[in-house]
């Protein structure tokens, strides 16, 4: 006589592993919209020495840009190639967290050299469009720029005619 305790797990873990297999209908690959700038945004791309295009492009946005005395606030857009996030995991599951772009706002030290994450949002489509989930952001200090970053290539755009010459 079979074990009967053991055919209901049994039963239960084969669903589980044909359900998650993912949503047929989840679009992986990446849509149309890669890099293009939607009208009426001024996103502008940071020096290339500091992109990596084959996998994103990060942008900054020229109107945002706000001085108070050594410390700069600014939006950064990247837009991502690739779809970035969980991957799906079935239909009976919570539903998966993908995104194409994220928005940041950050806060620059041009004295102290330090950048501050002050919000960000990601978003399922490129160019920060489509639904967006908040993320959230701890308030600290800030971290020290790391030479040959985003952040150091924002720092140059925000503070480069902030700071005055020595």
């Amino acid at each position: 006589m079979p074990n009967r305790t053991a055919i209901g797990p049994c039963l239960c873990l084969c669903f589980l592993i044909f359900s998650s297999c993912g949503d047929l209908q989840y679009r992986t690959h990446q849509p149309q919209g890669y890099g293009e700038i939607p009208p009426g945004e001024t996103w502008v791309a940071i020096d290339r020495a500091y992109q990596s295009v084959s996998r994103e492009i990060v942008y900054y946005d020229p109107k945002t840009i706000y001085r108070h005395e050594e410390r700069v606030t600014l939006w950064q857009l990247i837009d991502y190639k690739v779809m970035q996030g969980n991957a799906p995991f079935g239909t009976f599951m919570m539903s998966p967290h993908r995104f194409f772009s994220t928005k940041t706002h950050k806060e620059l030290d041009c004295t102290h050299k330090t950048v501050r994450l002050l919000a960000s949002s990601e978003f399922s489509q490129h160019m920060g469009t489509g639904p967006h989930n908040a993320v959230l952001v701890s308030q600290d200090h800030g971290q020290p720029l790391e030479p040959g970053s985003i952040n150091q290539a924002l720092w140059e755009v925000a503070c480069g005619a902030a700071t005055t010459p020595k």
